[in-house]
């Protein structure tokens, strides 16, 4: 039974917000578990599997950031996973009670499925599956600050374009000849989110995070918590939580990391 892994990716942990220093570089590698959940009318897959990657971040408080990760997990669901993220966001009008963002980024998930005779009824069930989800966004941080707790909260809203690449191959027990259901589609969807992040006496960083995906009167959630401990000037421990929802499967992982900054 193959499984997969998604050898997650470079997450690093840090926002930018008033507090912070004037650059910050930083570079953490993730070790945790995904459970990959599949459903449709015929069918239910749930797996859990190893998730590891690396994630690095740069950025300057006043100008922008950018941030990449990449991840795989190579036995869930009969799966290899692999994915690249990428984002940068610009700063606009940087003052002591908050900036503007401009942004834009990119997630890229490749799936290779191959379940053999693994799913009840089916000699064959493989799957090659490519996601390209692309978007531009824009909103504001709101700076807060009291006694040792300096808050940063951004809405944002944009706009995002989907494009899905791949082939589903099944053949049943019963001598029938195998079938080619072809995956492609494209989507356009817009998007409304939420930012939150928490710096204590500096040193404990807690950040919350909310992305809606709408279309056609249909919502597509993402929610995603971090906490950072900063142990030294340039060594911190990372715990990072997400959940996320596509058309037919979710996916949610817990990972732990050491992030160094530099």
């Amino acid at each position: 039974m193959k499984r997969i892994t998604i050898l997650s990716a470079l997450l690093a942990l840090f926002s930018a917000g008033p507090a912070a220093a004037e650059t910050i570089r930083l570079i953490t590698p993730y070790t945790g578990y995904l459970t990959n959940k599949y459903a449709s009318s015929s069918l239910e897959l749930k797996d859990t599997g190893e998730m590891n990657g690396l994630y690095a971040q740069w950025i300057d408080t006043d100008k922008f950031q950018a941030n990449i990760f990449y991840y795989r997990a190579p036995n869930v669901n009969y799966s290899l996973v692999n994915g690249l993220h990428l984002n940068a966001d610009y700063y606009l009008l940087p003052t002591k009670a908050g900036k503007y963002a401009v942004g834009a980024g990119m997630e890229n998930l490749y799936i290779s499925l191959s379940a053999g005779n693994n799913i009840p009824g089916q000699r064959l069930f493989d799957m090659d599956n490519e996601v390209l989800f692309c978007y531009v966004r824009g909103g504001r941080y709101f700076y807060f600050k009291k006694d040792k707790v300096d808050l940063s909260v951004m809405p944002y809203a944009g706009l995002a374009r989907e494009s899905v690449n791949g082939d589903l191959i099944m053949e049943r027990v019963a001598n029938n000849p195998s079938v080619t259901v072809s995956l492609d589609d494209k989507a356009g969807y817009g998007l409304l989110g939420l930012n939150i992040d928490a710096v204590f006496a500096h040193f404990l960083q807690v950040q919350a995070k909310w992305m809606g995906r709408y279309n056609a009167g249909e919502r597509l959630d993402e929610y995603s918590l971090m906490a950072n401990i900063f142990v030294s000037r340039h060594w911190g421990l990372s715990y990072r939580y997400k959940y996320m929802e596509y058309n037919s499967e979710s996916n949610e992982y817990n990972l732990f990391g050491v992030a160094y900054s530099f």
